[in-house]
C-alpha cells in the first residue's frame, strides 16, 4: 500500500485525499497546521468543470440550504448607476455553476470521506522526495509528497514566490434579506465590486477589487480594514452605503506566484501554491479542484510525476490566467468610450445564446477526469 503525504487542509488538500480514500488502496497522512474547524464566512464560487469533480466526491449529499445554484450574471455600470445587461447561465443543465461557504466544503469533505483520522495537527518544516519533517523534528517517510498549502507556501523553492499583483481584494459579509440565484459584477472606473449569495441561509458576500499600494506587508488573508466605507463610500454604489456603513471588512492582498511550479519527480505542488493567480474569473477553486482529479488519475495508474502533471495543466492554466488578467483590465476601463464599447459588446454577448456558451465553453466544459495522459 503507498504512502501518501498531502501537506495543507485546503480543497485541493482535501478534494485530492478524498479521491484516494475512496479508492482504499492508500495509505493517506494529512498535515496542518492552522484551525481546520474555522467557522468563519468566507464564500467561493466553483463553476461547472470544478463541479465535475465535486460530482465525483458526493456532493449530492452536501446540504441544500448550504450552497446556491447560480442563474445568471447581472452586469452594472458603476459610474452611470446603471444595468447593462444579465448573462443566463440557465442552458448549464447537467452542472451548475455553484457558490457556498468555503469552511462549509472543507467540513463536508472532512465528514463524508471521515479524514479527521487522516489528519496530523502539525506544522511541516521541509521535506525532501520521500522524507516529511515537522517541527517538532519527528521525520515521515512517503511514497508520494503532495504540498497543497497555498499560494504563502515556504515549502517552494526559493525562486517561485509570490509576488504582489497591485490589487487588492475589500471582502465583507451581509445578511441578504431574500434568498438570490444570481451574482452582481459592478463595473467601475479602475475597480469593480461582486456580489453574491453563499447560501440559502441569506448569508451575502461582497468583493471589491481595486489597485491599492500597500503600507505594509500583509501576508495573510484576515487583515482587517477600518474606516472602509468612508474610504470608498464614492463608488459603492448609493443602494449599498446604508449595508456598508456597518459591515466589517478584511483586506485580501492579491498575490500571484510569479512562476507555475508543479514539483519535481514525486513531491508535487497543487493548487495555489503551485499556480496562484489573480481570481478575477472565479476559477481559484475550480482550478485547485481540476489539480486533484488530474493527479489522483496520475496516481491510480501508477504514471504520478511532476512533469506529467505539469505537461497535462501548463497550458490550461496560463490560459486561465491570461483570462483573468484581461478580466481585470475589461472591468476596470477609465475611459467613456471604451467603457460605452464594452457595456455594448457585453449586451451582444449576453443577448445572443450561442455567445453566452462560447465565451465561457473554455472554462465551463472541460472535464478532469476525461483528458489524456
Amino acid at each position: 500500500m503507498k504512502k501518501i503525504g498531502i501537506i495543507g487542509c485546503g480543497i485541493a488538500g482535501l478534494a485530492l485525499a478524498s479521491l484516494l480514500k475512496k479508492s482504499l488502496d492508500f495509505d493517506i497522512s494529512i498535515f496542518e497546521k492552522d484551525n481546520i474547524q474555522d467557522t468563519n464566512v468566507s464564500g467561493i464560487q466553483i463553476s461547472p468543470n470544478g463541479k465535475k469533480v465535486l460530482s465525483h466526491l458526493n456532493f449530492s449529499n452536501f446540504q441544500k440550504d448550504n450552497f446556491c445554484s447560480i442563474k445568471k450574471i447581472s452586469f452594472f455600470d458603476m459610474v452611470s448607476s446603471s444595468r447593462i445587461s444579465d448573462m443566463n447561465l440557465n442552458y448549464l443543465k447537467n452542472e451548475s455553476y455553484i457558490t457556498l461557504n468555503r469552511s462549509e466544503l472543507i467540513k463536508f469533505l472532512i465528514h463524508e470521506y471521515s479524514l479527521s483520522k487522516n489528519i496530523i495537527k502539525q506544522k511541516v518544516v521541509s521535506f525532501d522526495e520521500k522524507k516529511i519533517i515537522l517541527e517538532d523534528n519527528n521525520q515521515l517517510e512517503f511514497d508520494i509528497i503532495i504540498v497543497a498549502d497555498g499560494i504563502f507556501s515556504k515549502l517552494r523553492i526559493n525562486n517561485i514566490k509570490p509576488v504582489y499583483s497591485g490589487y487588492s481584494a475589500i471582502r465583507g459579509f451581509y445578511k441578504n434579506l431574500e434568498i438570490e440565484d444570481h451574482i452582481d459584477v459592478c463595473l467601475g472606473k479602475n475597480c469593480h465590486l461582486v456580489k453574491y449569495p453563499i447560501d440559502k441561509k441569506l448569508n451575502k458576500s461582497f468583493t471589491l477589487v481595486k489597485k491599492i499600494e500597500l503600507k505594509q506587508d500583509i501576508n495573510h488573508y484576515n487583515y482587517p480594514l477600518e474606516n472602509f466605507f468612508n474610504d470608498y463610500k464614492d463608488i459603492i454604489p448609493q443602494d449599498h452605503h446604508e449595508i456598508f456603513k456597518t459591515t466589517k471588512t478584511v483586506i485580501w492582498p492579491i498575490y500571484k506566484l510569479n512562476k507555475i511550479f508543479y514539483g519535481h519527480d514525486k513531491s508535487i505542488f497543487i493548487g495555489d501554491s503551485a499556480h496562484g493567480f489573480i481570481p478575477s474569473r472565479a476559477q481559484g477553486a475550480s482550478m485547485a479542484l481540476e489539480d486533484s482529479m488530474h493527479l489522483f488519475n496520475l496516481i491510480n495508474k501508477n504514471l504520478v510525476s511532476a512533469d506529467k502533471l505539469s505537461k497535462l495543466r501548463q497550458k490550461r492554466i496560463l490560459k486561465v490566467i491570461s483570462k483573468s488578467e484581461n478580466n481585470l483590465i475589461i472591468f476596470h476601463l477609465s475611459s467613456f468610450v471604451l467603457r460605452n464599447i464594452r457595456n455594448q459588446i457585453i449586451k451582444i454577448i449576453c443577448k445572443i445564446h450561442f455567445l453566452t456558451k462560447t465565451i465561457n465553453s473554455y472554462i465551463f466544459d472541460y472535464n478532469a477526469n476525461k483528458s489524456d495522459f
